[in-house]
């Protein structure tokens, strides 16, 4: 019950937000802005994705993962790159409605920390001085860096919210604007761990993890990243894995053992 109440406020959130940002996105993918376009959506049963309410022919982006997966997620961060020029325009023409960033974005850090690794810490497989010791890097970070550790985000580019066309044309679906840790990158490690979740462990191995982030996040601080992606995959563990019972694809046991390589940053 819980889950299905915070499930119907966060697309009730999305249902709200779409009447702003689809004219908007449309707008700017038609001046050669942006690489994508969207439509109107709803939450599919469950809630755990998005579909078109109208019929595009067409299928997500996750369905060409294993035949080409460096493309899928050179695409996952053009299109996350792309939607942060969404959300500068939206707040550009309405400034009042920005938030308290950095207040915002502490409350969802800690209370996700302290939800998705309480799970973690009861299935034994960290202990709560690990768990004390993480949120000690993150108190740490946000008093270097204040409210330029935080950004508003999608949150959620994922393989099934991005949706290809038959014409090739990009959909992004499920419009929003969030505060995340991660200034300028939150959208992109979102896209990794749920590839890491949702496709075999042969084709998001360590290596290839790693070299992504290597990849396209050169420019951020290395150990910054480091410390956000290990908060991403908290999350893919302790909530997706150990709560909801999604395993994803592939060997559970070996997703568990590279998670907790990226949690204990151990790379």
């Amino acid at each position: 019950m819980e889950k299905n109440l915070r499930q119907k406020r966060a697309n009730e959130t999305i249902v709200h937000l779409q009447d702003e940002l689809i004219p908007l996105v449309v707008e700017m993918r038609k001046g050669n802005e942006i690489c994508f376009t969207t439509a109107p959506a709803t939450g599919a049963p469950g809630g755990d994705y998005w579909r078109p309410t109208e019929s595009i022919k067409g299928d997500y982006i996750y369905k060409i993962f294993d035949a080409n997966p460096d493309w899928v997620v050179k695409t996952s961060k053009e299109v996350a790159d792309d939607y942060q020029k969404v959300i500068a325009e939206y707040f550009r023409r309405n400034p009042d409605k920005t938030g308290n960033l950095l207040e915002d974005g502490k409350n969802w850090l800690f209370g996700k920390l302290l939800m998705w690794g309480g799970s973690i810490v009861e299935e034994g497989l960290m202990s709560h001085k690990e768990i004390a010791e993480l949120t000690k890097s993150f108190e740490d970070a946000i008093q270097k860096r204040g409210e330029d550790f935080f950004g508003y985000f999608h949150g959620n580019v994922l393989g099934d919210h991005i949706y290809i066309g038959e014409d090739k044309t990009l959909y992004f679906l499920g419009m929003r604007i969030i505060p995340r840790p991660g200034k300028g990158y939150y959208d992109f490690l979102r896209a990794l761990d749920w590839l890491l979740l949702k496709t075999d462990s042969q084709k998001t191995d360590l290596n290839r993890i790693v070299g992504w982030i290597k990849q396209y996040l050169a420019q951020y601080d290395r150990e910054e990243v480091k410390l956000v992606f290990a908060l991403r995959c908290i999350g893919i563990l302790g909530w997706d894995i150990l709560h909801r019972g999604d395993f994803g694809k592939g060997y559970t046991e070996t997703k568990k053992k590279l998670l907790l390589k990226f949690i204990r940053r151990e790379y």
